[in-house]
């Protein structure tokens, strides 16, 4: 038999059937037509036809209708977000209706059952609620005494004007519980703990502040501990000390921050072309705060360490210093500091490079703060004495202007020497500046 016999010819195509949709009705009431099934295909539904037209003129329509993709999704008569609004509050009305009608099939009472007055706990879809827990203040603990205080240990003595109870806060503080909880084997049994005169039991106070410091108590009864706090690992440095120590320790405190005060209130008092001031005097002409600080620092003599020969028998003899040696290198002294604490309220203040700044930047500096220009509070004076008088006779001292007049006028053409008051070196040579 040849191949042609079980030959078909394809069927043409036509546009898509329209279906009658049945499982999206507008009503709660089901379908009153009876489902038809296709002949051509008795697995799927036939067209929802009317009685008063021909299906098969129908499919020989041109254009009948939209046809239906293969594959394609049914949007058709999906229903809206409006079906799912209230949808809890239908769910609770349900609820309360099944729960009602389950209490009236139910007549016996049952001696355990919870009562109708209490609340249930609501596990709908987003609304969990749980009964709050109360906890109880510290006034509303029974039972207290808030007079009382821990502190003390408890010792025995049976002795004649013994005391039945000491109170010893050094001995409450030291030794840990592990000694406390030791007993020594020649104590009394009935006596226990209270015989010992060392790391003797420590009495509590007789309420809960301690307590509640680490947690709290409900209503029921039942202490709840509070949770492990992070930062209480930095304050483990304070295992082991006394409030002894700690009170020490805040009065060491407030001492110091009232010093640092104090010290930042006189800062504060001091202006900016006083520090200016004080630093200019201390200059000479071009000179820095670096080269001023190494001037002084040579006018202040070195301690020499004294070396031990034992070949040497005997030891020189301390030889009194000079008093003006003394006084010039306690001057120096005096402006190294002031030179110092002047350069380093400067930096304080926002200058830069104060120890590299000559004395002329300086000046322009205060000009610009005060306004006017710098003079000295502390104009210098000078000495001087004639060569052909004795050892010790010094004139003066006198100041600039004076001076200044005398050599201009040839006072001092028959022969003398100077030098500024507080130096100690003299010169034939008048040099004001």
């Amino acid at each position: 038999m040849s191949s042609s016999a079980y030959f078909s010819a394809a069927r043409p195509k036509r546009p898509a059937d329209v279906f009658a949709r049945t499982h999206h009705l507008d009503g709660d009431e089901p379908s009153v037509k009876k489902p038809r099934f296709d002949p051509r295909n008795p697995s799927t539904l036939a067209p929802d036809a009317e009685e008063e037209d021909d299906p098969i003129l129908d499919a020989d329509e041109i254009g009948r209708g939209a046809g239906v993709k293969r594959n394609a999704v049914n949007i058709d008569g999906y229903d809206s977000d409006s079906s799912t609004e209230n949808f809890d509050a239908r769910a609770e009305a349900k609820a309360k209706t099944t729960t009602k009608e389950a209490k009236k099939d139910d007549e016996d009472d049952d001696m355990f059952a919870a009562s109708d007055d209490e609340e249930t706990e609501d596990t709908r879809r987003g609304d969990m609620k749980k009964k709050p827990v109360r906890f109880l203040a510290d006034d509303e603990i029974e039972g207290q005494e808030e007079s009382s205080k821990a502190g003390g240990h408890v010792a025995v003595d049976f002795r004649a004007g013994g005391k039945a109870v000491q109170d010893d806060g050094s001995s409450s503080e030291s030794g840990d519980d592990e000694e406390r909880d030791r007993l020594d084997p020649e104590l009394d049994e009935e006596i226990g703990a209270g015989g010992k005169k060392k790391h003797a039991p420590k009495l509590d106070a007789f309420n809960m502040k301690a307590e509640q410091e680490e947690g709290r108590f409900d209503e029921a009864g039942n202490y709840v501990r509070k949770a492990y706090d992070p930062d209480a690992a930095q304050d483990a440095w304070l295992d082991g000390l006394s409030k002894k120590d700690i009170k020490r320790a805040k009065e060491a405190h407030e001492k110091r921050e009232a010093e640092r005060k104090e010290r930042e209130r006189i800062e504060d008092s001091i202006s900016l072309t006083d520090v200016l001031s004080t630093m200019i005097g201390l200059l000479e002409v071009g000179e820095t705060p670096m080269e001023a600080l190494a001037r002084h620092g040579r006018a202040v003599p070195q301690k020499k360490k004294k070396t031990y020969n034992k070949n040497r028998k005997h030891e020189p003899m301390d030889v009194e210093p000079d008093q003006a040696v003394e006084a010039a290198a306690q001057k120096a002294k005096q402006a190294i500091e002031t030179i110092t604490e002047s350069a380093s309220r400067l930096s304080d203040r926002g200058m830069e490079d104060v120890y590299e700044t000559p004395r002329e930047l300086l000046m322009r500096q205060y000009k610009r703060e005060a306004g006017e220009d710098w003079k000295d509070p502390n104009p210098p004076k000078w000495e001087f004495h004639w060569l052909d008088a004795p050892e010790g006779d010094i004139n003066g001292p006198y100041d600039e202007d004076t001076m200044r007049a005398w050599q201009n006028s040839g006072q001092f053409e028959a022969g003398a020497e100077f030098r500024r008051v507080g130096e100690t070196e003299w010169s034939r040579l008048l040099d004001f500046d």
